[in-house]
């Protein structure tokens, strides 16, 4: 029997199978189900993994089951796996907006679940997952969970209450970096730089601010005065953007993702 099951090959749910092997897991372990004959063939060829067409025979196989599907795909896979889904097995999903009840009222009675919210950079082993327990997840379920989504960076756990703003902030949080990025390097050709130029500073610029960030203690808003000189060029720039309400605008982009998170659980 496989330790483990991932339900979608997808981008996530092959993300997270790279991250597994590159932690130690072996191929052997654990198995995928993917209904894309090219997605399959990319985890075979490049992975060296197990798959199937079927959920219904990964599910049988697999002491935990993780549920990477979209969520518009989750009820129709629900009721697929329901009829041989055994009260030992533990649920872990990745589906954005369904809540955990849903796996709960589909799979059975006191079902062990676990929500999370992974982000794409767990494609490179530098994602970071939220994780909020169900009713009947024990301390022993949720450290399972740990030990899987660790594997592709770091973890927080929450209260499922909390997951739609996760989904939102980090979730939603690499498309936020990556648009901002895009508009800099545009900005940058238009002051004269060429595109490749400009990639090189953008890029090493969005990392080195972010290791920064994550190692000096002072926080974000004291990281920003200590590069704005007062009357310089940073302080143009800031000045512009907190007066044509560029923050105003990112929390309401943040708010307008939450909702839609909720509405997909609903």
């Amino acid at each position: 029997m496989s330790k483990l099951a991932i339900i979608g090959g997808g981008f996530m749910g092959g993300a997270l199978a790279e991250g597994l092997l590159d932690a130690g897991w072996h191929r052997d372990s654990f198995v995928v189900a993917e209904i894309s004959d090219d997605r399959r063939e990319r985890l075979v060829q490049h992975l060296k993994l197990r798959t199937t067409t079927s959920a219904v025979e990964a599910v049988s196989q697999a002491s935990t089951v993780l549920f990477a599907v979209k969520p518009q795909g989750v009820p129709e896979t629900l009721r697929a796996v329901a009829p041989i889904w055994r009260p030992e097995q533990l649920a872990i999903s990745i589906c954005a907006g369904i809540p955990i009840a849903r796996f709960e009222e589909a799979l059975g009675d006191r079902v062990p679940v676990v929500r999370t919210m992974p982000n794409t950079p767990a494609a490179v082993g530098m994602g970071v997952t939220a994780l909020a327990r169900g009713r009947y997840a024990t301390d022993q379920h949720l450290a399972t969970a740990l030990n899987i989504l660790s594997a592709v960076g770091r973890v927080v756990v929450v209260d499922e209450s909390q997951m739609d703003a996760v989904t939102a902030v980090s979730g939603t949080g690499p498309a936020y970096v990556f648009l901002l990025a895009e508009a800099l390097i545009d900005a940058a050709v238009a002051e004269g730089l060429d595109r490749e130029q400009a990639h090189l500073l953008v890029v090493q610029t969005f990392l080195g601010a972010s290791h920064l960030l994550r190692h000096d203690a002072a926080g974000p808003a004291e990281l920003r005065r200590r590069v704005t000189s007062p009357n310089g060029t940073t302080h143009a720039a800031m000045t512009h953007l907190l007066q044509s309400g560029w923050t105003d605008t990112f929390r309401e982009a943040v708010s307008r993702a939450r909702k839609r998170s909720e509405e997909l659980g609903r």
